[in-house]
């Protein structure tokens, strides 16, 4: 459903992914620039009020897109549809800000966009967006499954766990368009179970297993440095030996595109930030400067619901009950922590996320002197599965009370999952303009403006309408049932929360 571009900084991503696949090369900031098909997309799609100041030429805004008449939209998206493909290869004014980004997201679609270049620029764009959506949701499933199996949190409160995880909108924000940022919310997991791995049982071959991934994630992006000293953790508990063959395997797979940042941006990251002159001066007096509580309180809402590129927002009441009882989940399972390999392991690559999310809080604030006081929210989706795990774990260790929080917990991520469809997703691109509209205005639009909303979504979206409804009633179709059968797990005192653990000690 989501329309083109409406994917956060989605153009300039998929620009990159265009330009290996047109050039085989990799893009360099300041000179590879947006390809005039990209930037002639523009004239026919509609686009969110926030982005237009920064194409720095015309475009349309929903709220304008909504009220063209019905020939005027179907005249755009034929256009859209039938932009030359010779323009793919030709450039535009416009420069790829993206082309800092590490190359493997992009590398790895690459070739689907070469073997589709003769589809239409909107049936390339939703290929790319499956195929990097659904492999990230799978290696998301089997990855966390996999973390939970090594905190030891199995059965009934391992399936709420993931229930809440895939109930949170934001996650397909984050992933269901075409971005680098999608890979790194399955990396993580896959990360610190590759680490705890190595702690648990140190041995050559776990040491290049972690190595190999983290070395993986540095060629998706560069901000996963900030989870180095992690990966040596391994390594040094058992001998010095096996942080050379870290560093080694890291100095072979992802040594080469840090060394290219130097060679050309001079610094290891090659970010726009980095390559405009912050330094850590700049840095220090921005840490210092920025609101950090307003700034903790805006990263915390825009995790868990933000409208794509719309911005626009989910109950405040509703998001703020959600964290506290996150907050109480924590506080219960900080009350019960154990020592464990796992637990430590989990507990490091979170903070040295938030480590990661306040540094890039702090470039962003000096970089746009003041403007932008908080990380965008995408950063935040890496903490996604490992927090909500580590509170279902503390939950599974207090019977009574853990049980009841357990239950609220999923009551009300099912009722965002499904009013994130019926009251703000389908309303925000079917031409529905209240985005804080009461139950009986949403009932009247569904009702009595049916046609409408159809001949908008038919032209704004980039796949097929029958499809769409296909799967939006799918997806309310199986959530109730999901939920009602999940609380009446949780309710039933004869279950146990979770089976025997890794080492065949008995939980709760």
């Amino acid at each position: 459903m989501l329309p083109l571009w409406e994917g956060f900084d989605e153009l300039y991503h998929y620009g990159y992914v265009q330009h290996v696949s047109t050039t085989w090369s990799i893009p360099v900031t300041g000179k590879t620039p947006l390809s005039r098909e990209l930037w002639n997309s523009l004239d026919y799609v509609a686009v969110s009020h926030f982005l237009q100041p920064y194409f720095q030429r015309p475009s349309t805004k929903f709220e304008d897109y909504f009220r063209l008449p019905e020939e005027q939209r179907i005249a755009r998206r034929r256009s859209l549809d039938s932009i030359p493909s010779t323009l793919r290869r030709e450039p535009s004014p416009r420069d790829n800000y993206e082309a800092k980004q590490s190359p493997l997201t992009y590398l790895v679609l690459a070739p689907f966009d070469f073997l589709t270049s003769s589809a239409s620029l909107s049936r390339r764009v939703l290929t790319l967006r499956l195929l990097l959506g659904i492999g990230t949701m799978i290696l998301l499933w089997i990855g966390t499954r996999g973390l939970a199996r090594r905190l030891g949190l199995t059965g009934v409160m391992e399936s709420a766990a993931l229930f809440v995880i895939f109930s949170c909108q934001m996650l397909y924000g984050a992933t269901c368009h075409i971005a680098n940022d999608a890979l790194l919310i399955p990396w993580t997991v896959f990360f610190l179970n590759a680490v705890i791995d190595s702690c648990e049982a140190p041995a050559y071959r776990r040491t290049a297993v972690a190595a190999v991934v983290m070395a993986l994630g540095l060629l998706i992006k560069a901000s996963l440095l900030v989870f180095l000293p992690l990966v040596f953790a391994g390594p040094f508990v058992l001998w010095i030996r096996r942080a050379f063959l870290t560093a080694g395997i890291l100095a072979v797979l992802a040594g080469p595109w840090y060394l290219r940042n130097v060679l050309l941006y001079h610094n290891i990251t090659g970010t726009v930030d980095t390559t405009s002159g912050i330094g850590p001066a700049e840095l220090a007096r921005a840490t210092v400067a920025i609101p950090w509580r307003a700034s903790i309180a805006a990263m915390a809402h825009t995790a868990l619901w933000t409208g794509n590129n719309s911005f626009t927002t989910f109950s405040a009441s509703t998001l703020n009950v959600i964290l506290a009882l996150v907050a109480l989940a924590g506080i219960l399972y900080a009350l019960r922590f154990r020592r464990t390999i796992a637990e430590q392991v989990t507990l490091v690559g979170i903070a040295l996320s938030c480590i990661g999310l306040a540094l890039v809080t702090a470039i962003f604030f000096a970089a746009t002197k003041g403007a932008i006081t908080a990380a965008m929210p995408w950063y935040m989706q890496i903490l996604l599965a490992p927090m909500v795990l580590l509170c279902f774990l503390g939950l599974s260790r207090w019977n009574g009370a853990g049980r009841w929080i357990a239950i609220a917990t999923v009551l009300l991520w099912a009722y965002v999952a499904a009013a994130s469809w019926l009251a703000k997703l389908v309303p925000l691109y079917g031409g529905f303009e209240d985005p804080h509209a009461k139950p009986k205005q949403l009932l009247v639009w569904y009702t009595h403006d049916a046609a409408q909303r159809d001949s908008i979504l038919s032209t704004l979206c980039p796949g097929p309408l029958p499809l769409l409804y296909i799967l939006f009633f799918a997806v309310l179709c199986t959530l109730p049932p999901a939920t009602v059968l999940l609380i009446k797990q949780l309710a039933s005192r004869g279950a146990p929360f979770q089976r025997h653990d890794r080492k065949g000690v008995l939980s709760f």
